[in-house]
């Protein structure tokens, strides 16, 4: 009784995401993530002024954004997660983006795609 399963509810867009069968993560220094959210809302392309961060030198807090995609990039899916410990503390919704946007982000990473 006590531990009664919760049904979460899950937008569109992330059971979309969900259902793609890669991922990539990455990590950022830290900002504030309601404020991070309002500008994704207007511009996807905030994203890409986010500073890199090596996950292993700073685990305390950091951003994680995690790209959903198809084999073919056809379909890319990404949502930022505020971290504190290993813990996701908030997250922002998942935004339906493209190739061009993942390409740039994951090229501050030293990844080619």
């Amino acid at each position: 009784m006590f531990f009664r399963k919760r049904k979460i509810f899950k937008s569109e867009e992330q059971k979309a995401a969900e259902a793609l069968p890669r991922t990539k993560k990455v990590q950022y220094v830290t900002v504030d993530i309601k404020e991070l959210k309002v500008k994704l809302d207007e511009n996807q392309e905030e994203l890409l002024k986010l500073e890199p961060v090596n996950y292993y030198a700073s685990k305390d807090t950091f951003l994680q954004c995690t790209f959903y995609y198809n084999e073919d990039y056809s379909t890319v899916y990404f949502n930022v997660e505020y971290f504190a410990g290993d813990t996701p503390m908030l997250t922002t919704p998942y935004y339906k983006s493209d190739y061009a946007l993942m390409k740039k982000a994951l090229r501050y990473f030293g990844v080619q795609i």
